[in-house]
């Protein structure tokens, strides 16, 4: 291998670990408040405006067009050929300091040991274990090449999504050099310190190198921030401030995005940033295998399909500590290889984690599939948007621009411009799947849409290779003919297993849940069991549950006295936030719920207060008392609420609920139109 290409995949190699570290520092600092003097709120809350990929949230304040993707590499040109960052040494021994960790596991691992015992290679551990110990200094030797010669650094838009998320899980399944690349850095590292490595050596070793580098990286550096970052801070601070450059030269000028990233000023705020990365390389894909096959049945090569940042923003609420479903993931891709065409329906009781699944689903086939989220809190429930949504996704994923510059004026009056595209997108996928993913159809308002219809104007028969993968409740609803139900109710063995696997995971990861189980002198053990009998096999039960433990809520409430259910869930809260009959706020309190679950969009603090005739400082105090329970997001620079999860408005809406503390449900359903009619403000 020649110096010149040494030279060249050490610039490679350090832009990309700078491209890893300006990923994960943005999606972290923009994903929550870590840095106490941060903006606080801009981005946080239980369903804050962070996209999958904070790419996408970035763009929305960026001036001009331009794509998640344009961004990311324009970003990685940036920061990855920048003369200064290469040359830095700190940069390279982060690197080295990973590659050396990786190395000394190789030398360990069962694989090295079964290929050295079956070749007769004694010294095998001995020499991966010396190059672990000098992987520092080789790299440090050379000098990084910045010239045009250089290979440029280009990722892919699902490469990119994964490097700038704040979800771990996301982030682990990204990869560095290509295998070839580490197998020639280990042959001629090897040879300049006069080891022998077997082929079969090189190739297991490069193969876990290229796996595992970004994970190691950001390991490093997290311990490092940890003790204070006396090594690594101020170069990733300087990164940072590379980025910031970039990024206001693309037009973030002003708004609270760029307030919260330029809060990062000091050492030790990027410190705080990058030690709450959660780097976890022992997680398990439990989706690997199924993974693999569904991807076969999509075109990975092709640029993933525009999703909205709302969208986005609810994909990212809704995987949060995804586990298990690998039963559904199986169904699905046992239908895609079984039918030519044809509808798969997802149906399940509220809060089982439908639109979990669905959204992870998204993102296992990278993006490549049309998708759209019905959402009522999102004000997402009428055919028209979804049909504006999944034909422009259409037009600008496959091309079709120069044929459609516009939607035509009829496009969302019906499904028949949705059917024109399918017939031509259908023959260009082929012998590949154009497959759409629909969530939450029964929050879908058919009363705008024609007698008789489909609900969203769904076509009654699909071409070739068109699938719909949909879900909603287990309610009557006007759909296709010919469609797949899979009762997810009917697999109780298996949601079982899967909710004490969601209680093991966010018990493993939680001190203050641990720290509750032990003062109880309980094992994990009962209190999984003990919860998820408790759950009725609720996901969105244990989430309520286990972040009430987490904030301390439940500090003097035994295992016993946890509700039973989310039903008995909701009502002890309704009781808890209600408080005293005498209590002077009481009836505000019952005012300001009901017209949230009311709304059928996210509604400002504003329009609350118009809606019940009260102040906006008394409303968000008593906004702050539901915080669990409503979803917060930034539209247009303020705040807007809505209710979380609609199992959540359904208890709020049914009268016995609001009449049980006292409250006339006809008096603010009056009160609230009429505020609103003399201006309530969204």
């Amino acid at each position: 291998m020649s110096l010149v290409n040494l030279a060249d995949t050490k610039t490679r190699l350090l832009g990309c670990s700078a491209v890893y570290i300006v990923g994960q520092c943005l999606s972290t600092a923009l994903a929550g408040g870590p840095v106490a003097n941060m903006a606080a709120g801009v981005l946080g809350g239980p369903g804050g405006v962070l996209a999958a990929s904070v790419l996408t949230t970035l763009i929305a304040d960026v001036v001009g067009s331009i794509t998640a993707g344009e961004l990311g590499n324009k970003l990685a040109q940036r920061v990855g050929k920048n003369a200064d960052i290469l040359k830095n040494g700190d940069l390279t021994a982060a690197a080295g300091e990973a590659i050396s960790r990786l190395l000394a596991k190789v030398a360990e691992s069962e694989e090295i040991i079964v290929i050295a015992e079956r070749n007769g290679l004694a010294y095998a551990e001995a020499n991966f274990q010396y190059l672990a110990n000098k992987t520092v200094a080789y790299w440090l030797k050379i000098d990084a090449e910045t010239d045009s010669e250089t290979t440029p650094l280009n990722f892919s838009d699902a490469e990119l999504a994964k490097i700038f998320s704040a979800d771990a899980n996301q982030f682990l399944e990204v990869t560095g050099l290509e295998v070839q690349d580490w197998q020639d850095f280990l042959g001629d590292f090897a040879a300049k310190e006069n080891k022998t490595l077997h082929p079969e050596l090189i190739a297991c070793a490069a193969a876990k190198l290229h796996e595992s580098f970004p994970k190691a990286f950001c390991e490093v550096l997290k311990q490092d921030a940890e003790t204070g970052g006396r090594q690594f801070a101020g170069m990733q601070l300087i990164l940072h401030r590379e980025t910031l450059a970039e990024l206001k030269d693309l037009g973030l000028q002003n708004g609270e995005v760029l307030q919260k990233l330029e809060a990062l000023a000091t050492r030790e705020q990027i410190c705080k940033v990058m030690a709450k990365l959660e780097v976890i390389e022992t997680l398990r894909d439990e989706l690997a295998e199924v993974r693999a096959l569904l991807q076969t049945y999509i075109d990975t090569s092709a640029p993933s399909l525009p999703l909205s940042l709302q969208c986005e923003t609810i994909i990212q609420d809704r995987v949060k500590d995804f586990t298990g479903r690998l039963f559904v993931f199986e169904a699905i891709s046992r239908f895609l290889g079984d039918n030519r065409q044809g509808y798969f329906v997802l149906e399940a009781e509220p809060g089982v984690g439908k639109s979990s699944i669905m959204a992870k689903l998204v993102l296992t086939l990278e993006r490549h599939c049309v998708t759209h989220f019905n959402s009522r809190s999102d004000g997402i429930i009428d055919a028209k948007t979804f049909l504006e949504n999944a034909c422009t996704q259409l037009i600008q994923g496959f091309q079709l621009q120069d044929k459609y510059p516009q939607l035509p004026d009829n496009a969302t009056a019906n499904g028949n411009f949705l059917g024109r595209l399918l017939g031509e997108v259908s023959a260009k996928v082929a012998p590949k799947k154009l497959i759409f993913v629909v969530d939450a159809l029964d929050e879908v308002d058919l009363s705008s849409q024609s007698r008789d219809s489909n609900v969203l104007y769904l076509p009654e028969v699909l071409e070739p290779n068109v699938y719909f993968i949909v879900s909603k409740r287990p309610e009557h609803l006007p759909m296709p003919v010919n469609h797949l139900v899979f009762d997810l109710m009917q697999y109780n063995a298996e949601s079982l297993a899967d909710v004490k696997a969601y209680l093991a995971k966010r018990t493993e990861k939680s001190a203050s849940i641990q720290s509750w189980i032990n003062h109880r002198n309980l094992n994990r053990e009962e209190f999984v069991e003990a919860v998820a009998e408790k759950s009725e096999k609720k996901f969105i039960y244990l989430r309520y549950v286990l972040d009430e433990i987490e904030s301390g809520t439940y500090g003097d409430v035994s295992l016993n006295d946890l509700p039973r259910g989310l039903q008995q869930y909701y009502k002890k809260h309704w009781g808890q936030m209600m408080g005293r009959d005498d209590d002077p706020l009481l009836e505000m309190k019952v005012k300001i719920i009901y017209v949230l679950s009311k709304a059928r969009e996210a509604v400002s603090r504003g329009w609350i207060a118009k809606s019940v005739g009260e102040r906006d400082f008394e409303v968000q105090r008593v906004l702050r008392k539901w915080d669990s329970f409503l979803r917060q997001q930034q539209v247009d620079g303020e705040i807007r609420y809505s209710i979380y999860h609609n199992s959540f408005r359904d208890f709020l809406e049914k009268d016995e609920t609001v009449q049980s503390a006292g409250i006339d449900v006809e008096k603010v359903k009056r009160k609230g139109i009429k505020n609103r009619i003399d201006g309530a403000p969204l």
